[in-house]
C-alpha cells in the first residue's frame, strides 16, 4: 500500500505544529477568582508596609536619626500599599467567581 503524498505533507506539518506549540500552564484570559484577588490585595497591603519599614531601619542606621527614619517610611510604605490595594481593587479585571475545575 503506497504513501499518499498528501498524507505525508500533513503529517509532516503536523510533526512541525507539534514542535512549535509550547505548552502554557495557565490559560492567559482566564480572570482571577475572588480568592486569589483578596491574597494578592493582602499582599501588596504587607509587601508595603514591610518594605517601608526596612527601608526605615536601614536609613536610622546608616543615618543615625533613630527613630525618625522607620516612622516616616512606615507611614509612606503603609500609604504606598494602600494605593497598591486601591489600584488592585478599582481594575478592570472581571473576577470569576466560579469554582476552579481546571488542574
Amino acid at each position: 500500500m503506497p504513501d499518499d503524498p498528501a498524507l505525508d505533507t500533513l503529517k509532516k506539518k503536523i510533526q512541525e505544529a507539534k514542535k512549535e506549540a509550547k505548552p502554557t500552564l495557565f490559560k492567559e484570559d482566564k480572570p482571577q477568582n475572588l480568592a486569589s484577588k483578596f491574597f494578592n490585595v493582602g499582599v501588596e497591603l504587607v509587601a508595603g508596609v514591610l518594605v517601608g519599614a526596612g527601608l526605615g531601619i536601614f536609613i536610622d542606621w546608616a543615618f543615625g536619626i533613630s527613630p525618625w527614619g522607620l516612622i516616616s517610611f512606615f507611614i509612606l510604605g503603609s500609604l504606598a500599599g494602600m494605593l497598591n490595594v486601591y489600584r488592585a481593587l478599582t481594575s478592570k479585571t472581571p473576577v470569576d467567581n466560579k469554582k476552579d475545575t481546571d488542574v
